[in-house]
């Protein structure tokens, strides 16, 4: 039997809300879809378990939402996989992830997703995520997330994380950004002053446990 979803009203003569999920484990695949399947208004238009057959079937089944994991087996990562996604046309990506990384988070909400959610949260939360990016309110953020509060970073400030995550001297970063050295130092101390925190050694550590050190270089 069908369950009444909280707060929808019968919706005699319009279409549900379109939904592909994109998941390579099985078992959660099957949650998910036996979650979504029981929402009066959403239904399940396909599942697929690798970013290719996604790609196939979000051609073929013009979805609304596209339900992605950001880690599939033949993807190059999250960056690229959410920004192929969001070119499609009319559906609203929104991840689902187990990856909490600040850097994986800000990188693919610069893509254009309508939303972010964390595996960790009840599937109950996932269609009313759904119904809010249809309502237009987007992007929609995991509430474990969102209480973290990462301080949005620009595209330099991610490049230079990324770079020392990577071990990179301040010489080696100010040749490949086409700098001096003493500018990259200047760079250095003002992340340190907006993440809060109080040495180089701190600020790569901070870098490397938040993923920079896995993200290819922005500029």
């Amino acid at each position: 039997m069908k369950k009444k979803t909280v707060g929808q009203p019968e919706q005699v003569g319009q279409s549900k809300i379109k939904v592909l999920l994109v998941e390579d484990h099985e078992a959660t695949l099957k949650g998910l879809k036996a979650e979504l399947n029981e929402e009066q208004d959403i239904e399940v238009a396909g599942t697929a378990t690798t970013s290719s057959e996604a790609l196939s079937l979000a051609q073929a089944l013009n979805p609304d939402i596209i339900l992605l994991d950001l880690h599939l087996p033949d993807s190059t990562g999250p960056k690229s996989l959410s920004e192929t996604f969001c070119r499609l046309g009319k559906a609203k990506v929104i991840v689902f992830s187990g990856d909490t990384r600040a850097a994986i988070l800000q990188i693919v909400l610069q893509t254009g997703v309508a939303g972010y959610l964390l595996k960790s949260e009840p599937l109950s939360l996932v269609a009313h995520a759904i119904r809010e990016v249809m309502g237009g309110n987007a992007p929609v953020i995991s509430s474990e997330l969102a209480k973290s509060k990462h301080p949005h970073l620009t595209s330099t400030e991610r490049h230079l994380l990324t770079l020392l995550a990577r071990g990179l001297k301040y010489q080696d970063i100010a040749a490949q950004r086409f700098t001096a050295p003493e500018t990259v130092r200047k760079q250095v101390e003002a992340l340190l002053t907006k993440l809060k925190l109080d040495s180089r050694e701190s600020l790569i550590a901070w870098a490397v446990d938040s993923g920079y050190g896995k993200l290819e270089p922005e500029i």
